[in-house]
């Protein structure tokens, strides 16, 4: 129970890398906050969030879903205010809500870059500010996490909107490292490899398995980094053991992005 009475908000918390991490928030005993954003998502993703709220109360932990688009600086503050009035406090927050529609970079035009800034970076700048001001109003010592990327540090052909907003992620998290400091809050950031979610599912699974099976043979651990894993990482980031941990970075690949064999 790593989390005790801490009261985490998980952005893009309904699916994949978000989802695992309620989960495991919640298991180690945290009040987890399933953030999601109808608005941007062509299913029923409340239904989505829901279910995850349901899966944590049936293991007896406490959540919410919560809908609040992370690219409207309006509603995250609103999102972040309500979780405060309800719960009486805010020490986690994990800005993990990010979108990567695989596109030519000669087709990428306009419209899709400032959907892809405005949700990655954007995002992440507007939910890290608005967790840092209720944290340090609250005098609480809180946690601030990123879901960043390998592909912050390597290129993707299909990527050229989206590694830029993971790199500057990775410069956010230092920069509010810095600034959060003199308040006792921390910031950090994951940096996963290839990990199959709905981001990449089908690409990976249906259009090119080929291409799967050969991130796995990359692998040196012989297998794909799971959500699970990386919500391994994210409660190291939030609980005590990480006190003295702050603008670093925490790459979850099975050693895939070292191996360059």
């Amino acid at each position: 129970m790593r989390l005790k009475d801490k009261v985490a908000i998980v952005t893009g918390g309904s699916r994949g890398i978000g989802k695992a991490t309620c989960i495991r928030f919640a298991k180690e005993g945290a009040k987890v906050v399933v953030n999601y954003a109808s608005a941007a998502d062509k299913g029923d993703i409340a239904s989505t969030a829901e279910q995850v709220v349901k899966e944590i109360k049936a293991v007896g932990g406490e959540a919410i879903a919560f809908d609040a688009d992370v690219s409207n600086k309006a509603k995250v503050e609103e999102m972040v205010n309500e979780v405060v009035r309800k719960f009486g406090r805010l020490d986690i927050m994990v800005s993990n809500a990010g979108i990567c529609p695989f596109e030519e970079f000669l087709d990428i035009d306009e419209e899709l870059l400032d959907l892809v800034i405005g949700v990655n970076q954007k995002g992440a700048f507007f939910c890290a500010q608005a967790a840092m001001k209720k944290m340090i109003e609250l005098k609480i010592t809180g946690r601030i996490i990123f879901t960043s990327s390998v592909s912050s540090i390597f290129g993707g052909e299909l990527q050229a909107h989206y590694c830029p907003t993971k790199g500057a992620i990775n410069q956010l998290m230092k920069s509010i490292a810095i600034a959060a400091g003199k308040h006792g809050i921390t910031s950090n950031a994951v940096l996963p490899g290839t990990v199959i979610t709905d981001i990449n599912r089908q690409q990976l699974e249906k259009d090119n398995p080929e291409l799967q099976e050969y991130f796995i043979k990359r692998t040196p651990i012989g297998r794909l980094a799971t959500p699970e894993d990386v919500a391994a990482a994210m409660l190291f980031f939030a609980s005590d053991d990480a006190t003295a941990v702050s603008g670093a970075t925490l790459v979850v690949d099975g050693g895939m992005s070292i191996n360059l064999q």
